[in-house]
């Protein structure tokens, strides 16, 4: 018996003295370069891929030796985009993909803001391309899959903050974004309200995509809203600023008399109804504004150059307020 219990005492030692000198080895890092690599670990990839990757990265010396230092993690490593540098050990490699301390990029997607804002955001947060971006929005098959009834994304990318690792395709990344919007219509009294105006939510979100173009406080929303199911009703151009400059795709230059006059699907000083689609993001006061107009025989309303706007039931009425409105306009730029 104690012969055997020495051989036992000899095999521990011997196995304490491998995985020490392993362990020793695992903490020593290959080169002493501070210079960083990003590495993409798709999700799904496997364990031996891994470590192949980060030995074509010149990070690792031993896939055998990186996969035996997973077991802690039980060989599970978060998939993600990792900056690494060449004087990480094996052990500092494992621990950072371990805890998934991985790259998150941040796309805000501002109330009121555009398809070519929101690639724009998406370039220089680093998710994309500004380009990849609208090639993506504007793709046919992209947008059947997601039940978009549309030309576009326009109008279905719910404004919020939105955090992303590039462990899945950026198309997962906006597909999980178009999700929410269409969660924000999953409501039985919002289906029912759609219902009753003959809206789905294609149009719900042209008309409060408007309402957000339009209107700066968020009280004035259900009002603007108002003036625009009442037009509709009486047949009436809706005759929006907004979806004229939206047409035309000239963001950054004052609108011009030209411009009203010009027909696009967007133009609605040039026929009666709704557009072909949303003009911008509205965020869940605009779209419930379309949804629930303000009881009011509004038809027309004028900006009065400081977020708030006055509203008239007759002609003869707005012509005195716009003129009055653009009068001490013209006269502040003096």
């Amino acid at each position: 018996m104690p012969r055997n219990k020495n051989k036992n005492i000899i095999v521990i030692i011997l196995f304490l003295f491998v995985v020490t000198q392993t362990l020793i080895f695992a903490s020593i890092p290959q080169e002493n370069s501070k210079e960083h690599v990003n590495v993409l670990v798709k999700s799904g990839t496997r364990l031996w891929d891994i470590a192949e990757k980060l030995k074509s990265n010149g990070l690792i010396y031993s896939s055998t030796l990186f996969v035996f230092c997973t077991l802690p993690y039980r060989g599970r490593l978060i998939a993600g985009e990792y900056t690494l540098q060449k004087n990480m050990s094996i052990i500092d490699l494992v621990q950072k993909l371990g805890r998934g301390e991985r790259n998150i990029y941040a796309l805000k997607i501002i109330e009121g803001h555009n398809l070519y804002n929101v690639a724009e955001s998406a370039e220089i947060s680093g998710i994309m391309a500004k380009d990849d971006f609208l090639l993506l929005a504007k793709d046919r098959r992209f947008l059947q899959k997601l039940g978009i009834n549309g030309d576009s994304l326009e109008g279905y990318l719910a404004p919020d903050t939105y955090y992303f690792s590039k462990e899945v395709g950026g198309d997962v990344f906006i597909e999980g974004i178009v999700k929410k919007t269409f969660k924000n219509f999953e409501k039985e009294d919002i289906k029912k309200r759609m219902a009753e105006l003959n809206f789905d939510i294609h149009k719900t979100l042209i008309l409060a995509s408007i309402i957000e173009s339009e209107a700066k406080l968020k009280e004035e929303k259900p009002i603007i809203s108002a003036v625009f199911h009442n037009r509709l009703k009486l047949g009436m151009s809706l005759d929006a600023d907004p979806t004229v400059v939206y047409g035309t795709g000239t963001f950054k230059r004052p609108i011009k008399k030209t411009d009203l006059t010009t027909r696009t699907p967007y133009n609605t000083y040039t026929f009666v109804g709704l557009p072909k689609g949303p003009i911008c993001n509205p965020d869940k006061h605009s779209i419930m504004a379309a949804l629930h107009p303000a009881p009011v025989d509004y038809l027309y309303f004028v900006s009065k150059n400081d977020g708030t706007h006055v509203f008239s039931q007759d002609m003869e009425e707005h012509n005195r307020y716009v003129a009055l409105y653009q009068r001490n306009k013209s006269a502040k730029k003096q």
